[in-house]
């Protein structure tokens, strides 16, 4: 199933464009209320007891490591992200065929990435994801430039946001590689552990310029 096949339109009754929509629209609100119930509310709880708890005193609490409390919380935000997904791309209308199968193939490299093979430091990994995150972003650039050139000055204002909020990702990108990094190279051994404040400023701001980029767009 090609990307473009997936957005071809199918023709249904008013009730059923109706009914759809408003599937739609709760998929995404369960998916938001998921998402920010337990890494945003319950998250507080948790993290509180993570760090004034030892690991055999937090076995004793609902948020024993492994437990399905913790479990749920740590694939909230992967389960709310998707369920606003799916709800997205049944509301413009995509084949639900394409909108499940995608989500649940996401679901699937998620678990089996957290799950399998995290625990592995793997250095070729990273210098092969490395290289491709630098030729994304350049190809990104690329593009932008040929696509937004042709735009009208609202247009291009939308894209200058968006474009920006892709530059702070991929400083993100950066500096996540060398901070996690540190934590596996013999040069680092006994340092105290990174702080990596940068990243979370980057990865915040990264996504607010998406976001107004997106907002100016729609206006």
């Amino acid at each position: 199933m090609t990307l473009k096949g997936s957005y071809q339109p199918v023709e249904h009754s008013p009730r059923q464009t109706s009914n759809k929509q408003k599937l739609a629209v709760s998929l995404f609100w369960i998916g938001l209320l998921l998402a920010v119930a337990f890494a945003g509310i319950a998250g507080w709880n948790l993290t509180h007891n993570l760090r004034t708890l030892s690991a055999a005193e937090i076995e004793t609490t609902i948020w024993n490591i492994g437990g399905p409390l913790f479990s749920l919380w740590a694939f909230s935000v992967t389960l709310g992200s998707l369920l606003a997904i799916i709800g997205a791309f049944l509301y413009v209308k995509t084949r639900p065929s394409f909108a499940w199968i995608t989500s649940i193939g996401v679901l699937a490299v998620v678990i089996a990435m957290t799950m399998v093979w995290s625990a592995e430091y793997y250095p070729p990994l990273f210098g092969v994801g490395g290289i491709l995150i630098l030729g994304f972003f350049f190809a990104i650039v690329w593009l932008w430039m040929k696509r937004y050139a042709k735009l009208d000055i609202q247009g291009k204002i939308a894209g200058s946001y968006t474009l920006v909020g892709y530059l702070f990702w991929m400083n993100a990108s950066w500096f996540l590689c060398g901070e996690t990094s540190k934590l596996h190279l013999k040069a680092f051994a006994g340092s105290a552990p990174p702080s990596p404040i940068e990243i979370m400023v980057f990865l915040v701001l990264g996504w607010f310029f998406v976001l107004v980029g997106e907002y100016k767009l729609r206006h």
